[in-house]
């Protein structure tokens, strides 16, 4: 069986042997000897490898640097991944991520004959038949595609953003290399065992594959433009679905001042404090009453219009929400807001991310360090900057959360970004404070809790169920003398000193489950009744 997977696996990588040795080129051009190795690329060098360690080699970059230099020659997908993991700090520590946020993949146009052989293949008809008029200068270049100002037949102005060729291939390649890679650093790098790389890897596939296909940010924006229907505030782009395909999309173009222009703001009069409570605002109403949000918060992606209107812009990248991962957001803002590192520490159990490898003693411990030195005032409170710093204690202590969390909380971070750099004043966490108190309210109100009963009940049942088979097992393990205790004493007297909380605790939790438990009776003898 092994043989047979290694044999697929060889056969992989020698239909990707081009792909191979040009990534393990640009590895060893930045000096990234040690991914070699955890890679399992070696057999790939074009040439005598010259090991690390050699006193004639000086770094002019740092790590970092030659790590973000090398994703960027690599192209597209190298970039996409790089852009991913910026938003991971479990991952990686802060200077990774600082770097990565700055990652640019070439962005040279490609030649409007190559534009308009696109349009012609995805639509049926020339860019001349299609447009009144087509702008040969790109008013913007991406990784995956370069958008163009055009007019329809109408005069509705628009932009029309192409695909660019081969794009698609390219990733796709990349990304199965990625997979096998991905296996190589779980089986040889140190250290590297902790992390799901295998499910990154997939997250990086989906955000792609996302981002590759046009009809889906369309339907994206259709979204967004129903959610936010009801504010005449924001103005989300018109799709015009009949020059719109997975390669080719077409959408009302939005005209105002970038948030990027702060100086042009001032100059129109706009009002900056408001214009940050409302661009922020933006993110926490998508974060707190949608399924989904616009993942990408740049300020060149918000356009502030000319009747005050904000527009929002490029919806490629999207990050899912839901009611769990929603309630962390809560529990993380409120434990940071009031220090309560209990609280943050049952999130985490409550989600699954304490691993085996983990302590919650020194968990407990780093939280209430980096806590301590939490401004008192709420405009203070920096989530870059005090984000970064849980991350670090998040990655230290072995805790995995939900990739999805990641993105959600790099999103807000540059919500935050936004809004401060529309005014330097702007206090982010009154702006979700009502939001995060009325998630809590619903959370816990009675029909919220009767709508969660017919699944708790369930859990309970077969927990029951299963119970009695667990204690036999048990008392069989005394028996056999095989049950083993272990007993960690440290932090006795905090333990001690909580003890009478805790008990408390388990008091209200009894009386809880005897109510629970009581509805659940009366609601089945109703279901049964009926």
């Amino acid at each position: 069986m092994r043989n047979r997977i290694i044999a697929t696996q060889r056969r992989k990588e020698g239909r990707h042997f081009g792909r191979y040795r040009q990534i393990t080129s640009v590895l060893i051009k930045y000096r990234l000897d040690e991914l070699i190795r955890t890679l399992g690329l070696e057999r790939f060098l074009p040439f005598r490898w010259v090991p690390p360690g050699n006193p004639w080699r000086k770094e002019v970059y740092s790590k970092s640097q030659r790590t973000r230099m090398a994703l960027e020659e690599l192209g597209t997908t190298f970039v996409k991944m790089g852009q991913i993991l910026s938003t991971r700090s479990d991952v990686l520590p802060s200077d990774f991520i600082q770097e990565l946020t700055k990652l640019q993949a070439s962005l040279a146009p490609i030649p409007l004959e190559m534009v308009e052989r696109v349009i012609n293949d995805e639509l049926g008809r020339p860019a001349g038949e299609l447009f009144a008029s087509f702008e040969p200068k790109p008013l913007g270049v991406a990784s995956i595609g370069q958008a163009h100002a055009a007019t329809l037949t109408d005069g509705t102005e628009v932009v029309v953003k192409v695909q660019k060729p081969g794009v698609k291939e390219q990733v796709t390649e990349d990304l199965e290399i990625m997979r096998q890679m991905a296996v190589s650093a779980a089986r040889h790098g140190e250290g590297w065992q902790q992390y799901n790389l295998t499910g990154l890897v997939e997250e990086i596939a989906d955000t792609l594959t996302g981002e590759l296909d046009y009809i889906r940010e369309g339907h994206s924006a259709e979204h967004f433009a129903r959610f936010f229907q009801d504010d005449p505030r924001v103005h989300i782009p018109k799709v015009f679905w009949n020059c719109t395909t997975p390669r080719v999309i077409t959408l009302e173009r939005i005209r105002g001042i970038s948030t990027l222009d702060v100086a042009a703001l001032d100059e129109a009069k706009f009002d900056r404090k408001e214009l940050a409570q409302r661009s922020a605002g933006l993110w926490v109403k998508m974060v707190f009453e949608n399924t989904i949000f616009h993942a990408d918060p740049h300020p060149g992606n918000l356009f502030i219009e000319s009747d005050g209107r904000l527009g929002l812009v490029d919806f490629g990248m999207i990050g899912l929400v839901d009611d769990e991962v929603r309630g962390y957001l809560v529990s993380t803002v409120k434990a940071m807001l009031d220090r309560d590192v209990d609280l943050l520490i049952d999130s985490l159990v409550d989600l699954g991310a304490i691993t085996p490898a983990g302590s919650k003693e020194s968990l407990r411990k780093d939280l209430k360090h980096i806590m301590g030195h939490y401004p008192l005032l709420t405009e203070d409170l920096n989530l870059t900057s005090n984000m970064g710093e849980l991350f670090a204690v998040v990655r230290r202590n072995h805790v995995q959360l939900p990739g999805n969390t990641f993105l959600l909380l790099k999103t807000m971070t540059m919500a935050q970004g936004l809004g401060q750099r529309l005014d330097p004043d702007f206090d982010f966490f009154a702006l979700l404070a009502p939001s995060a108190d009325s998630i809590l309210k619903k959370r816990y109100q009675p029909s919220a809790i009767l709508r969660r009963l017919p699944s708790t009940v369930a859990e309970l049942a077969l927990f029951g169920i299963g119970l009695p088979n667990r204690l036999v097992r048990i008392v069989k393990s005394i028996e056999r003398g095989e049950l083993t205790i272990r007993a960690d004493v440290s932090g006795v007297e905090r333990h001690l000193e909580h003890l009478e909380r805790l008990v408390n605790k388990a008091i209200i939790g009894l009386i809880v489950a005897a109510v629970i438990l009581a509805l659940a009776i009366a609601f089945l003898a109703y279901k049964m009744s009926g």
